[in-house]
Formats: structure tokens, sequence, C-alpha cells
């Protein structure tokens, strides 16, 4: 019987915070109705994060580990693991749990209403940060999000394409996904516009969100990122996300 849930986590030298994430997300479920699955993806850490996660397997049996074998970005990671998963539902969430794991009702209740993917905002009225970014990452934000909205049009409207929590329906996930090209930051809104593209409804939701001093984003990742989003536009433009 295929699992109701699979939960991707992308890990990247995650050694200090990766067994009290996987914990977390086993109580946060385990304790539902639900069936679910944990799909830890190591991103080639050069730390003891595959290790940890291969000793937690002997302890949660319903914890699969992958590995890409070398560094190749969160955006092919969250791929590996979504391509992998079996789950009627996937929802990918960053090791960090910026968004706490309750905030998950919010984004299923908008699947229940027919959306296909459901995605967590910190730029909405309703949504509330209980630890800020500095200034500058905000700042950038918006501008990054303008960006977005000129460069791809399919995008308009959606305020914030990069919080790390999403939720999909488990089959349009596994049609959006092998269409992704970028594989490291960008991944987020090219994603997005690929559902767009082919029709699939998508909902912008309010959620909790705390800032976290261990981000792994890093200032010259933002010029990076803004190259992939004009990659989105040619790839676009050559046909590349057609089925």
């Amino acid at each position: 019987m295929e699992p109701d849930l699979s939960v991707i986590i992308p890990a990247y030298n995650e050694e200090p915070s990766i067994q009290h994430c996987i914990e977390e997300v086993a109580g946060e479920f385990g304790g539902s109705e639900w069936t679910f699955e944990i799909i830890a993806v190591d991103d080639g850490s050069t730390d003891k994060t595959l290790n940890t996660l291969r000793t937690l397997t002997q302890s949660l049996p319903n914890l699969r580990v992958l590995t890409n074998g070398r560094n190749r970005g969160k955006g092919y990671t969250v791929r590996h693991g979504v391509v992998e998963s079996k789950g009627n539902y996937v929802l990918f969430t960053d090791v960090d749990l910026s968004t706490p794991l309750s905030e998950y009702r919010k984004l299923k209740a908008r699947l229940d209403e027919g959306y296909e993917i459901a995605f967590g905002s910190r730029a909405l009225a309703e949504s509330r940060l209980n630890i800020r970014q500095p200034w500058y990452r905000v700042w950038l934000g918006r501008l990054a999000n303008k960006a977005i909205q000129a460069v791809v049009p399919a995008l308009k409207g959606i305020r914030d394409t990069q919080c790390g929590f999403k939720l999909f329906n488990g089959d349009v996930a596994r049609k959006v996904f092998p269409l992704q090209r970028n594989e490291r930051w960008g991944f987020d809104f090219e994603i997005l516009h690929i559902a767009r593209k082919h029709g699939y409804k998508v909902a912008e939701v309010p959620v909790q969100w705390s800032h976290s001093g261990d981000s792994r984003i890093r200032m010259s990742d933002y010029p990076k990122t803004l190259m992939e989003l004009f990659k989105v536009r040619i790839n676009e433009s050559k046909g590349r996300y057609e089925n």
C-alpha cells in the first residue's frame, strides 16, 4: 500500500541538526491516522550527515535515505526525492524547520479545496514571522520577487516563491519535477512556473516562519539565482517544459 504522505528532506552537511529534524517529522506525522514515509536525500555531505541518517533507519523503518554521491544543489536534491516518492501527497521542508510542521494542515486544506499545489508564504498580510531575516535579506528578497514576476509572467501575483515548505498532489509532483532544469536555488520558481504552465492550480498560503542563523544561502547566491531565473525564460522559449 502506498503511503498517504511523502516528506522530502534535502540535507547537506547537516550533522548537528539532521537527527532532530527527522525525529520531529516522525513525531508530527506518526501520531496521525495517515501513513507516511520520510525521504532524506544527502547532497554529498562531507560531515557525518549520511552516517547519522543511515543509523536512524534502524529505529525508523519508514525513513528512506538517498544520496546524490556528490554535491548537486538543493533543486537536484529535492527532485531526486520527489521522483523516488510514493505518497499520495508530497511535502518538502528544510532541515531547520523554519516553518513549523504543524503548518502542513493549512496547505492540506487548500489541496482539499481542489488545488494541486499549496506553498508556504512569508509575504502575505496573514503571514507570521516569529524571527525576521536581517534587513538586507528582506530587501534582496523583495527585489528578487519583483524580478521573478517581471521575467516570468506565469508567476504574476505570487509574493513568495522561495519559502521551503511546499505540498503537492503526489501525481502532480511526479509529473512536474522531472521537467525541472535548475538544480540549485532557482528550482522553486521554476517548479511553480512549470505547474502553472501545465494548468495546475497553485495556492499561496500564509504560514508561520522563523529565520535560521544557519541559512545556507550566501550573498553570492543571489546573482546566481537571478541567472537561473533567466534560464527559465530561455527554457520556456525552447519548449523544454513540454511533457
